[in-house]
Parts: C-alpha cells; sequence; structure tokens
C-alpha cells in the first residue's frame, strides 16, 4: 500500500483553490482527501462473508439505481419498506465515513461499523477501487454487481455533485480538464479504478458487470440478468412492478430514495443555508453534449482510448 501526501501537486492545488477540502493523499495512486488515511487499515481488514452482496461503482455512474435494484431483489419485492426506509438506511455506504470532512466525521454514525453490525446477508454500496476494497473479497468470493457509465456524463454529473456537496466553485471546463488528468476529491482516476475491476476479476463469475447505458436502453433485460445473479426467480407482473418503481419519476418523486432527507441532516450538521440544485437530476444518457466544447471531446476522446487499451 503506497501512500503519499499530493497537497502541493500543482493540479491538485488547483482543486484545492475550488473547493473546502485543504489536503489530499494518494493511496495506490487513487486520490482522497487527507482524512481518508486513518480509515485504510480498518477498510482493509474488514470482515467480509460469503453471503455478502456488494455494489460497486465509480461515483455517479448509476449506483443508487442499482441498489435500489438490488435490495428489493433481496426483500421480496417489499415496496412499503422502500418507501417508509431511506435507501441509506437499509443499505450501508461502506467508507462513507472515511470521505467525509473532519466536522462531519465527528457527527455523522460512523460507516464502517455501520457495515459490520448489519444484519446478514448484507448489502454494501462502495464506490472504492477493488484494490481498496477489503483484503477478504478476494478468498471469501461474495457477489459484487458494477455498473459503469460513459465517462463524459459521469464527468457532467460529477461536476454537479461536487457543487452539491463539496461547494465546489469551479467552473465544468476546469472540472473536466482535472477530471481527465485524474485529479478529483475523491476516487480518481477512473482510467485507473475501471482498471482496477477488471484485474480484480479473476473468477470470471463473481462480478456482475452492467452499465448505466444498457440499463437505460432495456432495464428489464438488466433487472433479469441481475435477478438471475443473485438466483431469484420473478414473473412477469413482478417484473413489470419492480420496473416501473425503478422508474426516473419514481426516484426523483420518492424521498426514501432521491437523498433529500438525508441532505437535510447533513445541512443542518454543515450549516449550508440553500444548497445548489438536487440529487436526482436529469437520468439520461448523453447530457455532456450540452457540455463539452471541442478539445474536451478530443481530450475525452484520448482519455476513452486509454481506458480501452488497458
Amino acid at each position: 500500500m503506497k501512500i503519499t501526501n499530493i497537497t502541493n501537486n500543482e493540479n491538485v492545488q488547483q482543486l484545492i483553490a475550488h473547493c473546502d477540502r485543504d489536503s489530499f493523499i494518494s493511496v495506490n495512486g487513487h486520490i482522497f482527501p487527507a482524512t481518508f488515511e486513518p480509515y485504510i487499515q480498518r477498510i482493509q481488514e474488514f470482515e467480509v462473508f460469503e453471503d455478502d452482496i456488494w455494489v460497486c461503482s465509480f461515483l455517479k455512474s448509476g449506483t443508487t439505481w442499482t441498489q435500489e435494484m438490488v435490495w428489493c431483489l433481496e426483500n421480496n419485492l417489499d415496496y412499503k419498506t422502500s418507501r417508509e426506509v431511506d435507501l441509506d438506511e437499509r443499505m450501508v455506504f461502506f467508507e462513507f465515513s472515511s470521505i467525509l470532512d473532519k466536522t462531519l466525521q465527528k457527527q455523522v454514525p460512523d460507516s464502517i461499523e455501520r457495515a459490520k453490525q448489519a444484519k446478514r446477508p448484507r448489502i454494501i454500496k462502495s464506490h472504492l477501487p477493488y484494490d481498496l476494497l477489503p483484503k477478504q473479497l478476494a478468498e471469501k468470493q461474495p457477489r459484487i454487481i458494477h455498473i459503469s457509465r460513459n465517462i463524459r456524463d459521469v464527468c457532467v454529473s460529477l461536476f454537479h455533485h461536487h457543487r452539491l456537496y463539496e461547494k465546489f466553485r469551479a467552473s465544468f471546463e476546469l472540472m473536466a480538464k482535472l477530471f481527465v488528468r485524474g485529479v478529483m476529491i475523491y476516487y480518481g482516476p477512473i482510467d485507473l479504478y475501471l482498471e482496477s475491476f477488471y484485474k480484480g476479476n479473476h473468477d470470471k463469475n463473481r462480478i456482475l458487470f452492467l452499465t448505466y447505458e444498457g440499463m437505460k436502453k432495456d432495464q428489464k433485460r438488466e433487472i433479469l440478468r441481475v435477478n438471475t445473479f443473485l438466483g431469484h426467480e420473478i414473473s412477469n407482473n413482478a417484473l413489470d412492478t419492480l420496473s416501473e418503481h425503478l422508474s426516473f419519476d419514481n426516484f426523483k418523486n420518492t424521498p426514501s430514495l432521491n437523498k433529500e432527507r438525508c441532505m437535510k441532516v447533513i445541512d443542518k450538521i454543515s450549516a449550508v443555508n440553500k444548497r445548489e440544485g438536487l440529487f436526482i437530476r436529469k437520468g439520461i444518457v448523453g447530457d455532456w453534449k450540452s457540455y463539452f466544447n471541442d478539445e474536451l471531446i478530443k481530450e475525452f476522446n484520448d482519455l476513452s482510448e486509454r481506458i480501452k487499451e488497458n
């Protein structure tokens, strides 16, 4: 495990100038706020069980959508509980505490401890690259469902996420240029992240790979793929109902899914008076076309080629 302080890196300094974080580290090449470092050993040594289900992705890739699908399939399509209990309470965001600022870390329940205490079979969400996930994943081989998305749409969504949660003040163009260089507040660079998962899939049956675009194109087909991976059966009527439940309009208008209640709690702790935007925005493919100029298109095409090569 190689940990390096990269706060004085020129690109990182540009990031710091436009957000409220003031110190960053590189962990095996992946960028995190320095507040992540005290959690690394606990993450690596976390006990994994064979009946765990891990929902993994680079953030802003369709994770919440996938989480809700998996939770419903694993809980007998219990829509009543889904509507009444926030998704973040029904499923633990594994490393959440580690990426918060120091103020929130002191006031939000420890997410790694929550995951440890969760009732089995546990469903655990993570945005960590494969090489930073618990070491026991390779030994215990739980089921892992990974979703990825067009990196251009990820960048646009991440821009709004950072403005929403991190008080990010830079232009989209600067954000996109830093994204291509692998510099973001957490988890970057995206090419190294994706490479870690494909290299980590030694047993081709233990990780199910989904794409956001595939979900948008044929949601029922992807539900059936996940359902088979989890070892369940589902009727045509139940499939129709679940597909409707997972629709964008339902997500945007359901408090237990759109994270509005969670954000209000965080705002109260952080003394935020007015937040810019919503967690659930458009839910479309190709939104990047409204943001990218010719220069960014070329830079992202080059990044896409590097990702394909690896």
